[in-house]
């Protein structure tokens, strides 16, 4: 089998999709089952040394090189999504830069795979992965043009495609159901964390921790985009809740970059962050982020609406307790792994950060328990 992948998603910064693009890459390519692998982007197609160095290329900066194309294109991705027809645009973008290019690797039997939801024209066999309906179900935590050009495209793209990627069974349920997708053309596709998430002692991630003036289990960790699906406010709001005395000796750190419509939320975290008690990063070299993951007393992922929930696997194989949301996918994934609460609830957030910074025994069950769970999945078997 020969196998085409559109790329865009690896432009920095790389997060959610283009991580599943890059792991999905590699460890398709490892499988040694394909006759070949190929991406595109911006009309230029990427075989060999080239996608290889492609998908591995060094994120730490969150930045491609500002006068190379890839970096022109990585600015426009930025710049576009403040731009009214943005989405629109980009997709037309898309249609003239890489519909034509790809033509070639239709006749020679390429199956095209879109890791992305909307694919460019094509006229060879298509698959592509549809990772949630939070357009569908939360439209209001999206820009209005992302949703009006989902609105749009989504329901003729799967009707296009011969096969359509879920990440999970609870994802399946929702295009079954919103967009009548026939069940003999979904397939389930768990995540994998990949193995920078560890266990790490004290000793291994010094450096980081020192960065950041923090303490080994000493800290609640929270990586996520700082925007309304998220539900970032609500975990900010329940942490205020603890008692003083913990929130001074288990700051909540919060990785990730800004969002949109997070004015009240990053008022609060000002206050706090006045106190000592909330540290903001932005986005992080990677190996402080996995650093972070393994070091953190607990992680707290309470979203709103996730097709998957990577952060929480890696939570998992990081050895870190988990506090996650009882909702969506997140269930699937943690399989009672993790403490599951309600994530409409500032109280039962609250609860949950106080009995795993509590109860040691408590953090310790689920830290076993998500090592264990972390166990059932892997980029191996997602391949």
């Amino acid at each position: 089998m020969k196998v085409l992948f559109n790329v865009q998603s690896l432009l920095p910064p790389r997060t959610g999709i283009g991580l599943y693009t890059q792991h999905l890459i590699r460890a398709l390519a490892a499988t040694g089952e394909l006759d070949a692998l190929a991406g595109f982007l911006g009309g230029r197609i990427y075989r060999g040394e080239a996608l290889h160095a492609f998908v591995n290329e060094d994120q730490s900066a969150h930045a491609a090189p500002a006068l190379s194309p890839r970096g022109r294109l990585a600015a426009l991705k930025v710049t576009m999504r403040s731009v009214p027809g943005a989405y629109a645009a980009r997709q037309a973008l898309r249609e003239w830069q890489d519909g034509r290019c790809i033509g070639v690797l239709a006749r020679q039997g390429f199956v095209y795979h879109e890791p992305n939801y909307i694919p460019v024209r094509y006229a060879g066999p298509l698959v592509i992965t549809a990772h949630d309906l939070s357009h569908v179900r939360y439209p209001q935590f999206h820009p209005a043009e992302r949703v009006a050009f989902l609105d749009k495209h989504l329901a003729s793209a799967l009707a296009r495609a011969d096969r359509v990627v879920t990440d999970s069974h609870f994802v399946a349920g929702e295009l079954a159901e919103v967009y009548r997708v026939p069940e003999s053309k979904l397939f389930v596709t768990h995540l994998g964390a990949d193995a920078d998430f560890r266990v790490r002692s004290a000793q291994e991630v010094a450096e980081t921790l020192r960065a950041f003036g923090l303490r080994y289990r000493g800290f609640v960790l929270s990586v996520a985009t700082l925007e309304p699906r998220k539900n970032v406010e609500r975990l900010v709001a329940a942490y205020a809740d603890l008692p003083a005395a913990t929130r001074q000796a288990c700051p909540l750190v919060l990785v990730g970059g800004g969002g949109w419509r997070n004015s009240a939320l990053l008022s609060r975290v000002r206050e706090l962050e006045a106190k000592g008690e909330v540290m903001r990063t932005g986005y992080l070299p990677r190996q402080q982020v996995v650093d972070l993951y393994s070091a953190a007393a607990v992680f707290a992922y309470t979203s709103l609406y996730e097709g998957f929930g990577l952060p929480v696997l890696e939570g998992f194989a990081s050895g870190t307790p988990v506090l996650t949301s009882n909702v969506t996918s997140l269930p699937e994934v943690s399989a009672g792994a993790a403490l599951e609460v309600d994530p409409l609830s500032t109280e039962a957030i609250r609860e949950g950060l106080h009995r795993l910074l509590d109860d040691a025994q408590l953090a310790r069950q689920h830290a076993e328990r998500g090592l264990e769970r972390a166990k059932a999945f892997s980029w191996e078997k997602c391949a």
